[in-house]
């Protein structure tokens, strides 16, 4: 899922850009946008006395209220990640932001703001579109697999395999509380290489892989590894390849990565 960060100041044409950018680019990806709007101080308000507002009050993680053209959903967290992780596991491959600016994703800046990753100002609808690589990638588990099974010709898919790898905290009596992956095109060099190891095995239909960077401590997750396969015995064996490359490749020196 790539992350479209716009910030600016109040009144700085943010949301005006934004549904600019949604006529644009909803024909182009269908069901594959969403939207995630920083409210500040003014709280988004559940009608009182309402059936859901009321399952919300008496402690329901989730509720959702549906109608005949919509689906509303509250959820008892309001933290970010927690917003994203929802967003990527159910297949969105573009979430717009507005506001966060806090966040250290890579953003468009309307107006005047002066901010760090700054990687466009004021630019045009087109301008993004054809941008659209430059910004960052954010992925689950769940959403690495909608988004490859989208992408591959399932007629003659006879398994998904999935591997999801963690800092361990320990190794032994050696404990890890984290591992360094700043060599970011190192990283992502070395991934693509495995994918593309993996892509020309024969009875691979589709892979997929993702490596998180930056410091991971004990229990982060580091890797999401998805592989469609013909036969469940070509994905066994093509994973555990790839694994073994990305470990005596990559996490076999994490921390000599940091440069």
């Amino acid at each position: 899922m790539k992350i479209i960060h716009i910030v600016g100041h109040s009144n700085s044409g943010k949301t005006t850009f934004i549904h600019q950018l949604l006529d644009r680019m909803t024909p182009m990806f269908p069901e594959k946008i969403g939207v995630i709007k920083h409210l500040g101080h003014h709280n988004y308000e559940m009608e009182s006395g309402k059936d859901t507002t009321t399952h919300y009050e008496h402690g329901a993680y989730y509720v959702a209220g549906v109608d005949s053209d919509k689906a509303m959903v509250a959820i008892h967290n309001n933290e970010f990640s927690a917003v994203l992780d929802l967003f990527s596991d159910s297949g969105m491959e573009y979430a717009i932001i507005e506001g966060f600016k806090d966040e250290g994703f890579k953003k468009i800046v309307k107006g005047d703001l002066k901010i760090k990753n700054c990687i466009m100002h004021d630019p045009t609808v087109d301008e993004v579109i054809e941008s659209l690589h430059k910004f960052d990638d954010y992925f689950t588990m769940q959403g690495i697999i909608k988004e490859l099974k989208n992408k591959t010709n399932m007629t003659h898919a006879g398994a998904v395999l999935s591997f999801n790898g963690i800092v361990r905290e320990y190794t032994k009596e050696e404990k890890t509380e984290y591992m360094d992956f700043d060599n970011y095109k190192k990283v992502d060099q070395i991934i693509r290489d495995i994918e593309d190891e993996v892509k020309n095995t024969r009875g691979i239909l589709g892979v997929k892989f993702h490596h998180n960077k930056g410091r991971l401590y004990a229990g982060d997750d580091v890797t999401y590894l998805v592989i469609i396969s013909t036969h469940r015995q070509e994905a066994f064996s093509a994973m555990m390849k790839a694994i073994d490359r990305l470990k005596s490749e990559l996490h076999d020196i994490g921390k000599e990565l940091a440069e």
